[in-house]
């Protein structure tokens, strides 16, 4: 029987934006989970954005769900909280983990200094700027889906409160921040301009853990180019890796 998958979704984005993804990996026989990762409205909001309450609100995920041992996938943000639930619940999930666009590094200065004080501006500035920057050009039907889903996960957080907590969180930690005893693929875009191949390839080499790289995509491979992205994270899910 093939491993559950939690697919953990990131900062602005919603359970929408890893949907074809999931798909995917349930027609290869995978039972896919996809929860609302606070800020977004469907969670009830976090007391603390901390490392050990988005950890603490995976566990209690996979308890009331009676998820057994499952692969946690992470994007963006959700790398942060895998690799946090990985390094406080490590008996809780597989030997597995999967980072997508993972937070390889700190953001650059500049973006480290707006992410927090992005609420300060209207909605459909930071959504268009941040979409905009984090995307590589793949045809106009997948730029229109991209910042369709973009505007409607942004229209449905809790609070500008919540969002900047939760920003501040993202900002504040890479993956070299948590100490995790699994085996983790690093699955990024090729021209992602947030977090550079370079830097992702290098951490990965530290960390003695795999890469893979989708051509002609930026930070939101998911968004993008869900299929390969998914075909990507199937064949490191059936390696030999144990």
């Amino acid at each position: 029987m093939k491993e559950d998958v939690v697919l953990i979704h990131g900062y602005r984005g919603s359970p929408a934006g890893l949907a074809e993804i999931g798909k995917v990996l349930e027609s290869a026989g995978h039972r896919v989970f996809i929860p609302s990762i606070p800020p977004f409205a469907d969670s009830d909001p976090l007391k603390e954005y901390t490392r050990d309450s988005y950890a603490d609100f995976i566990s209690a995920y996979i308890d009331e769900n009676q998820i057994k041992n499952p692969v946690l996938i992470g994007h963006s943000m959700g790398s942060l909280i895998a690799a946090a639930t990985a390094e406080k619940y490590p008996e809780k999930l597989s030997e597995k983990l999967v980072f997508l666009a993972p937070i390889s590094t700190k953001p650059p200065r500049p973006i480290a200094i707006l992410n927090p004080l992005a609420t300060a501006f209207p909605r459909s500035v930071v959504d268009v700027t941040t979409t905009a920057f984090n995307m590589v050009p793949n045809g106009l039907k997948t730029a229109k889906k991209t910042m369709r889903l973009t505007r409607e996960a942004s229209k449905q957080f809790v609070s500008k409160k919540d969002v900047n907590l939760a920003g501040i969180f993202s900002i504040n930690h890479s993956i070299s921040s948590f100490n995790f005893n699994k085996n983790a693929l690093f699955l990024a875009g090729a021209k992602d301009h947030l977090i550079s191949r370079k830097r992702t390839e290098a951490l990965a080499r530290e960390l003695g853990q795999k890469t893979a790289f989708i051509p002609g995509t930026g930070h939101l491979l998911n968004y993008e180019k869900p299929k390969e992205t998914a075909k990507e994270i199937i064949k490191f899910l059936e390696s030999d890796i144990i």
